[in-house]
């Protein structure tokens, strides 16, 4: 593994969070081995990703809030496991959201847009190699670019610069989006000669500043669930592109080689699973969704 400052840093977060787990486990007097049920456990995104690869290096069992895109899928051998109650969802479609007017002002960019078409492994690898460049998006998304000259190419195709044209794209500040910015950013600038700034912000900020224009684009947009009611509020003050990368979902994952397929699967080795789903930063929506995951496939035991 390659140890750039951003793992150093990863691994310090872990085992911050190593020890707040033996905390909380010594606080409610809870052996992991001996409990009736499983718990979600709040973690960081990266402790969390860590703890996983730390698992599979030992070649023992975990189970993680997990989803796609993320950089984790190209990194681990990780799998999803089944959600026949769907307490996680239907697959969701990332689209392409801009303002009203902005293909009349822009028609070349929003030819562009329109063609911006990937798959969740692009994105995975994309999102992987700007983690490896230790949070140098711009270095990331160039490396990328000069890997697959093929998507470079369909991206572009046929679309005529622009210059002057000066486009704000706004995002919620998730590492993907980052990457995925950084790397458009690239192609508008260089190959279309326009002015790009990129703005993160919170997701109702976000969604608002494409409704009242101050914003252009937003290409990180999952429906038709994850922001279902947010959309719902601006779908009439902005205009949809477009799907530009099907398939996203959310879930529980484990190593591929565990013995489980589904998520009423990990009722029969919570031991060997240690009772606890790892999951990341607390008020995140996937690890609600996690908890109801216990309930529904009755996961809980004793210990809830």
């Amino acid at each position: 593994m390659k140890w750039t400052r951003k793992r150093i840093e990863n691994t310090i977060i872990l085992a911050v969070c190593a020890a707040f787990l033996i905390f909380f486990n010594l606080k409610n007097g809870k052996d992991s081995a001996g409990g009736k049920g499983f718990r979600v456990i709040t973690s960081t995104t990266p402790a969390m990703i860590e703890e996983m690869a730390y698992a599979i290096k030992n070649d023992r069992y975990a189970a993680i809030t997990a989803w796609s895109p993320h950089w984790m899928n190209a990194e681990l051998p990780i799998k999803y496991l089944k959600d026949p109650e769907k307490v996680f969802g239907e697959a969701e479609n990332v689209h392409t959201i801009v303002r009203k007017g902005f293909d009349k002002d822009y028609p070349e960019l929003a030819k562009f847009f329109r063609q911006f078409k990937w798959k969740t492994t692009d994105l995975d690898s994309l999102s992987l190699i700007c983690y490896e460049s230790d949070g140098d998006y711009g270095k990331g998304a160039r490396e990328w670019l000069k890997r697959n000259p093929e998507l470079q190419a369909a991206f572009l195709k046929g679309v005529r610069p622009q210059p002057g044209a000066k486009i704000k794209m706004v995002d919620i500040g998730f590492h993907n989006e980052l990457a995925t910015n950084a790397m458009l950013k690239i192609l508008l600038e260089e190959h279309l000669k326009c002015e790009v700034s990129n703005v993160s912000t919170t997701i109702p900020i976000a969604f608002e500043a494409l409704a009242n224009g101050t914003q252009d684009v937003m290409v990180t947009v999952w429906l038709p669930n994850y922001h279902k009611n947010e959309f719902a509020r601006i779908r009439d003050r902005v205009v949809d592109l477009g799907v530009n990368l099907p398939g996203a979902m959310m879930g529980i994952a484990v190593p591929e080689y565990a013995p489980v397929e589904t998520i009423a699967d990990l009722k029969k080795y919570r031991n060997e699973f240690e009772g606890k789903i790892i999951g990341n930063e607390p008020g995140q929506g996937i690890l609600l969704l996690a908890e109801k995951a216990i309930e529904v496939y009755g996961l809980a035991g004793e210990d809830k």
